[in-house]
């Protein structure tokens, strides 16, 4: 089956379910991989971020870790969570929005640690205390 066949298939597959036109079904189903495709170096700069810069290290272990795309972790509670590029693209997109300038090295440690606990738990619930300069605490 070729690309092109797959992209057809599911367009229609797509097209039945939500009551669509074929062709309006193909563009929106084009559209929304052109975004993951563009914001794809920032999500994997996102989980580069979150796994080397040690934030997950401090609430979770990391079990597997491919290098670019899918993290799999275990939190302190036990609870296993798999990462993907595709997982961290809401997150990203909001704060892209807000940051319309931003390069995917501009994206620290600290947001991605931030993102990925929003990802998952909705919130920030486990937070480490950074000394910056004279004792201060961010």
């Amino acid at each position: 089956m070729t690309k092109n066949h797959a992209e057809k298939r599911a367009a229609r597959a797509y097209a039945q379910s939500h009551s669509l036109p074929y062709r309006q079904a193909l563009t929106s189903m084009r559209a929304a991989r052109a975004d993951r495709m563009s914001l794809s170096p920032f999500a994997q700069r996102l989980l580069i971020e979150a796994v080397e810069g040690c934030g997950i290290r401090h609430w979770a272990r990391v079990d597997e870790w491919d290098g670019v795309g899918r993290v799999a972790i275990t939190d302190l509670g036990g609870e296993r969570f798999v990462l993907t590029v595709d997982s961290v693209l809401v997150v990203l997109r909001e704060h892209l929005d807000h940051n319309p300038t931003l390069r995917p090295n501009d994206i620290d440690s600290y947001f991605a640690d931030e993102a990925v606990q929003s990802i998952l738990f909705g919130g920030i619930i486990y937070r480490l205390e950074l000394h910056r300069g004279r004792g201060l605490v961010a």
